[in-house]
This record gives C-alpha cells, structure tokens and sequence, in this order.
C-alpha cells in the first residue's frame, strides 16, 4: 500500500511541475511588457494607443490575480511534502526493520543449523568411538585371561595388622625416585601372612585408582596353566582401567596377533606391557603377583624371573610399581635376590613382637566370634603355639 501512495504522490509532483512552467510563461510576458510601458515615458508618447493598453492592463491584471491566488496555493504543496517525507520515511523504516527481522532469521536458522550439525557431529564421533572401543575389547577379549585369579577382598589383613610392612611397601609405592627399584620382593615360609599382604595392597590401590592388576597363582588351580597367561592377563586387566592403553593394545594385537596365545612371556612382557605403559602411564601403577612359586615346577616360572630379574623392568616408568610375594625357593632365590631393581624383603626378618601382637589381635577377634568371652591367658597360649605362623595368610 505504501508503495502505491508513493506512486500516486510522485504523479501529483509531475503535474505540479508542469503547471509551475506553464505559470512561469504568462510571468514573464507581464514583466516585459511593465518594462515597455515604465521606459522612456512610453505611455505618454503612445497616446492614440490608450484604449489599447487600458485592455491590457486590464488582462494583465487579472493574470496578476491568478498568479497571485497559485502562489497561495503552493502551501498545499508544501504540506503535501511534509507528508510526503514522512511517508517515505516511515517506508524506509519499515524496510529497515522488515530487512533487520529477515537478516535476525537467518542468523537463528544459520545458528540452529550449525548447532545441528555440531550435535550430529559429536553424535557420529561417540558412535564411532563406541565402535572403535567394541572392536578393540574384541581384540582384547580374543587373548588368554586367567579367571578367578585376581583379588580376593575376604583374605585381606586383619585391619590393625601388619601395619609396620604395610607402611613400608605404602612408602615404597608413593618413592617415585628414579633410583627407587621398580619391584617388591617379599618371601616367607607358608602361613606367614604374605597373600593376605598382597590382597591389603591390592585392595588397598585399587580403592585409590592405582591398581593395574593382581595375579595370583594357587598351587589347586596348576593344571589351567596360569604361568602361560599371566602376562596376557595384566595387559588387559591394564587395558580396562585405561582407554589410551587399550586403544595401543588393541593396535598391538592386530599388528601382532601371535603375542596372544604366545609361550614366549618375554615377548609378551615387552609388548603388552613394558612398551605401552613406558609410552602412555600418567601417575600410580601397581601390578600385585602373588605366590610366585605355587605356579608349578621350576620349569614353568623360569622364563618369568628371568624377566623380571631383567633391565626390562628398570626401564619401567618411575610410578610403575610390581609387588611379587612368594616362598623362598631354591629357584627364585637365586633369580632374584641380589638385583639392583628388586628390594626383597623377607617375613622372617619381621620383627617378632609384632608378629605375635597380631597373631594375638587375630585370634582375640576370631575367638569372640564364637564365644563371647576369653581371657588374656588363653589367648596368650593360643598365641605361643602358632610359633609365629600367621593364621591370616
């Protein structure tokens, strides 16, 4: 509509235009002939001519008139631009404003589209994330892993005991000196308490997010050949508490796929964990092993000290720790004592005060849960006649 008002102004403006020339003509034929009459007393001179001029002067006159009355109306005009501009401005605003809700539109479509692609786009990167991470367990789960051999809560310490040893493997872990030894040898006739150490220490980093794996060996469960899958069996144990170590295994395997079922173990120790964990490991690592010499005969750990008497265990990141509990054996003593990057420690060497305190303290708290009542001296004789055999381990 607004635009046909403008249509319409803009031919009254043309006719006005027209009219003011056709105005113009008549205005300057009235002022030539007033400058014929005022010059050199014309009229005076032309006096047969008086009639004549008196007839023009009276035309003149009313052209005068009219010129006079035209002027006036030039208000009309006048208002009329007023108006005119008014409308033209609301017209402009009324683009400008229509043109500003178009260009706000097409900011929220663009908004929303790219909002809509970013979505997709993280939407496809978990699938494919998803994929990715199924097709690596895949080729993880495709490795030989060792059921039942991991940690086992219910034999822990008895909590107020062996607080002495635990402390000191708890220092050992947090020494993150590049001189401190990567391994924890610690020996003991049976009965002594070293499994229910191993599963405290084991309980105890996995709580704080450190626990890379336990593996126990079990002199009952020696026909399911767990010293062929003890390695195979930490890398993934490893590989599910880090996505980047998975994601390297599961490369590993696929560039290898013989190091899944391999009896080399040294190879599988260099591949599957040595190498990842020097490459990828961000703080606290413990890998527990326990009862090292309930594996089987000498021939089937021989390979295992080797590797872990071997520098490929100095060359372990500083917070990669491995705990290995086992009897003093012929075999594994001469493997492992005397190696800088090993600090063995035997039970035997415990002070025996408080060995007998937390035999005491054990069998205090069992005895109460049979009977409600015991006194010092019965405990005590129960005490002596362990000879110093923790019931805990």
């Amino acid at each position: 509509m607004a635009l046909g008002v403008l249509v319409w102004a803009s031919e009254v403006i043309l006719a006005q235009a027209n009219r003011d020339a056709s105005i113009s003509a008549p205005l300057l034929k009235i002022s030539a002939f007033y400058k014929f009459i005022t010059e050199d007393d014309m009229l005076e001179k032309i006096t047969s001519m008086q009639d004549t001029l008196k007839d023009m002067s009276e035309q003149i006159l009313e052209c005068t008139k009219f010129i006079e009355n035209y002027a006036k109306t030039k208000s009309f005009l006048t208002c009329y631009n007023s108006a005119l501009d008014r409308l033209m401005q609301d017209f402009r605003d009324r683009v400008a404003r229509d043109t500003r809700i178009i260009v706000h539109d097409i900011h929220i479509t663009a908004r929303d589209t790219n909002a809509t692609v970013h979505e997709t786009n993280v939407s496809v990167h978990r699938m494919l994330e998803h994929l990715e991470q199924r097709d690596d367990i895949v080729e993880l789960n495709s490795m030989m892993y060792a059921s039942g051999a991991g940690l086992n809560t219910s034999k822990k310490c008895l909590k107020g005991t062996r607080t002495e040893i635990l402390d000191e493997i708890a220092d050992w872990i947090n020494n993150h000196d590049d001189n401190t030894p990567r391994v924890y040898w610690l020996s003991g006739q049976a009965g002594m308490g070293k499994s229910a150490i191993a599963h405290t220490i084991a309980a105890w980093v996995e709580s704080l997010g450190w626990l890379g794996s336990c593996f126990c060996f079990a002199r009952d469960r020696q026909t399911e050949r767990r010293h062929e899958k003890i390695f195979t069996t930490i890398a993934r144990d490893l590989a599910g508490r880090d996505p980047l170590l998975r994601r390297e295994l599961a490369g590993v395997i696929v560039g290898n796929p013989s190091l899944k079922s391999s009896s080399d173990v040294a190879q599988q120790w260099e591949k599957l964990i040595a190498e990842p964990l020097n490459g990828l490991v961000a703080g606290n690592v413990v890998i527990v092993i326990d009862a090292l010499d309930e594996s089987g005969d000498e021939s089937t750990r021989i390979q295992l000290l080797e590797v872990l008497a071997s520098e490929r265990l100095k060359q372990l990141p500083p917070t990669v720790r491995v705990f290995l509990t086992s009897r003093p054996s012929h075999d594994i003593c001469a493997v492992l004592e005397n190696v800088p990057h090993i600090l063995a420690r035997s039970l035997e060497g415990v002070d025996a005060t408080a060995t007998r305190r937390d035999i005491g303290q054990y069998i205090s708290t069992k005895l109460k849960e049979i009977r409600s009542r015991f006194d010092d001296t019965e405990i005590n004789q129960l005490t002596e006649m362990s000879d110093g055999l923790n019931p805990l381990g």
